[in-house]
This record gives C-alpha cells, sequence and structure tokens, in this order.
C-alpha cells in the first residue's frame, strides 16, 4: 500500500482551502453564526412570495334620510254662510232678562228694538250682512250682534254694558216691530208670534207700559191723542 507524502498532503489543504474561500465569497458558506443567507442574494438567486395587498376599503358615508313628505292634510272647508230672506223680522225674549227683542231685516240693512215693557228700551240701527247683524243704538251705547243659525238668529245685546243673550225666530205678519209717534210720544211695540205684546209709550210723564195695538187699525190713542203706528223693517231709520 503506498502512502501520501508531505508534498501530497500540503496540495490537499491548499486545494481545500481555495474552494472553501471559493464557497464563502458566492454567499453560499453558512456558519454557526449565519444560518440565514443574505437576503439581498437570496432574492437574486432564488423565488420569493408575492407580497398579498389588501383591498382598499371606500369610506364610510353617512346619509341623511330624507325628509318626510309634506302633508297634504288640508283643512275642512268653512261651510257656507246663510243668508238673510228678502225681508224678514226674528221676535222673541231673551234667554235671561225680562228683555224680548225684535230685529227687521231688509236687503243689507237692519233695525231692532228691545224694551222689557216697562222703562227700559233702545231702537238701534245698523247692517245685515251674510247671515250677519251688527246694530248700535244713535248715541253708540248699547249694541246688538247676532248671526244666523238655521231658522233662529242668535246673538248677543249689549245693554248698559251688560251683555243679554238671545235666540229668536222668525216672526211672521202681523207679528213685528211697530212704532209710532206723536206730538211729544213715542211707542213702540213687538208683537209676537203668538199674539203677546211688549212695548213701552214715552210721554212727557215719563215711560209706561204700551197701550194695547190692533195692527189692522194701526193706531192708539194715548192721552187724548191719536198716534199711528207703523210696521218697522230693516230700512227705517230713527230721529
Amino acid at each position: 500500500m503506498a502512502h501520501r507524502g508531505p508534498l501530497v498532503t500540503a496540495v490537499v489543504v491548499v486545494g481545500g482551502l481555495v474552494g472553501l474561500m471559493t464557497a464563502n465569497a458566492s454567499g453560499g458558506l453558512v456558519t454557526a453564526g449565519n444560518t440565514t443567507p443574505d437576503s439581498e442574494k437570496v432574492a437574486a438567486t432564488g423565488t420569493t412570495e408575492p407580497t398579498t395587498t389588501e383591498p382598499e376599503v371606500p369610506p364610510a358615508t353617512t346619509t341623511e334620510p330624507p325628509p318626510p313628505p309634506a302633508s297634504t292634510t288640508t283643512e275642512p272647508p268653512a261651510p257656507p254662510k246663510q243668508a238673510f230672506p228678502a225681508e224678514a223680522v226674528y221676535a222673541g225674549p231673551a234667554l235671561e232678562g225680562p228683555l224680548t227683542i225684535a230685529v227687521a231685516v231688509q236687503g243689507d240693512e237692519a233695525a231692532a228694538y228691545l224694551c222689557d215693557g216697562a222703562n227700559v228700551e233702545s231702537w238701534l240701527k245698523g247692517t245685515a250682512v251674510d247671515g250677519t247683524v251688527d246694530l248700535k243704538s244713535k248715541d253708540g251705547a248699547n249694541t246688538l250682534t247676532a248671526t244666523l243659525e238655521g231658522e233662529n238668529l242668535n246673538g248677543t245685546v249689549m245693554l248698559a254694558g251688560q251683555p243679554q243673550r238671545f235666540s229668536i225666530a222668525i216672526a211672521p205678519a202681523p207679528a213685528g216691530v211697530y212704532r209710532g209717534e206723536g206730538d211729544g210720544t213715542t211707542i213702540g211695540w213687538i208683537i209676537l208670534p203668538n199674539g203677546q205684546q211688549v212695548g213701552i209709550a214715552r210721554t212727557a210723564s215719563g215711560p209706561a207700559p204700551a197701550p194695547p195695538l190692533d195692527p189692522a187699525k194701526g193706531a192708539v190713542t194715548v192721552n187724548g191723542e191719536r198716534v199711528g203706528a207703523e210696521k218697522v223693517s230693516g230700512e227705517t231709520t230713527f230721529g
């Protein structure tokens, strides 16, 4: 068996060292302190996993809810206003107190008389429009306002600052309101549908209950004086 001489051994050692240095220069040397190849060399010589990118999420948007639809509810139409007859007289007692009230309407005019049959009375004049009357006395102290509701005229009299409510119906002829004037004498009558009469005769001696009136005769006698009586309409004016 042949033995290697020192020269051969030296050549082998030198060749090994050269090979080791070549491997280290190419980046392929793995040592105990470097178990991971250089990343740049790996990138150049190996295959890397593709980078996964998450899809971009669009930003959340806040949308205001649409406004509620406008209400389509409408107010019911007001009932049509009633119209007065071309000519009529409404008469009857107040709901409270001793007053009796008569209101005559004709066209767009109205006249009224109210009294208690003893010493309180007032003549009023005004308008009758769209089923409503609005009247006042000559001095403006007393007023009457009323509205036609069905067959009745409903309203309020303000007499000497005191309210008197009423609801009166049509008083067909010969019922109605009458007025007589003489020498220093003024008489007012209200004749109700049942024939009852309420009135005041105002003379120089003061107020007193009016004497009964026969509408067919159209006159009475007061203190020896004959006083004619005329039916009051909405157009009648008072001096």
